[in-house]
């Protein structure tokens, strides 16, 4: 940048950004003018559209990928899950009546005929 006012540079930016905008005119009033080149544009325009937009468009498929993978780690979670109440169901069919009469009484307040049930609570 040695040798160069600051001034050129900013004309030479602004002879470029006009260079880039007139390029672009250009080309627009060029495809404007003919009939051709403006169908060409037009089916492009819609093709690109169809293939980003529509029902089985490319927005679709990456929503449908991210869909897919969230079912498969929900389905990883809930395979453990399953393992898990598996083995405690064979558990429990091991083990004999008195301990699952025990288990009964503990979580689920169940009695036998004739018994009472006190819950004593920790309120002061």
């Amino acid at each position: 940048m040695t040798g160069y006012k600051t001034s050129e540079l900013t004309c030479s930016k602004n002879a470029f950004v006009n260079m880039a905008r007139t390029t672009l005119k250009k080309r627009l009033k060029r495809i404007l003018r003919s009939p051709r080149m403006l169908f060409i544009t037009g089916i492009l325009t819609v093709l690109a559209a169809t293939l980003l937009f529509a029902n089985k468009g490319l927005w679709r498929n990456i929503e449908l990928h991210h869909q897919i993978s969230e079912r498969r780690s929900e389905l990883a979670k809930l395979s453990t899950d399953e393992e898990s109440v598996a083995r405690a169901v064979s558990l429990l069919k091991l083990e004999d009546a008195s301990t699952i009469e025990r288990i009964a009484r503990e979580r689920y307040g169940m009695k036998r005929p004739g018994e009472i049930i006190y819950t004593m609570t920790n309120d002061k």
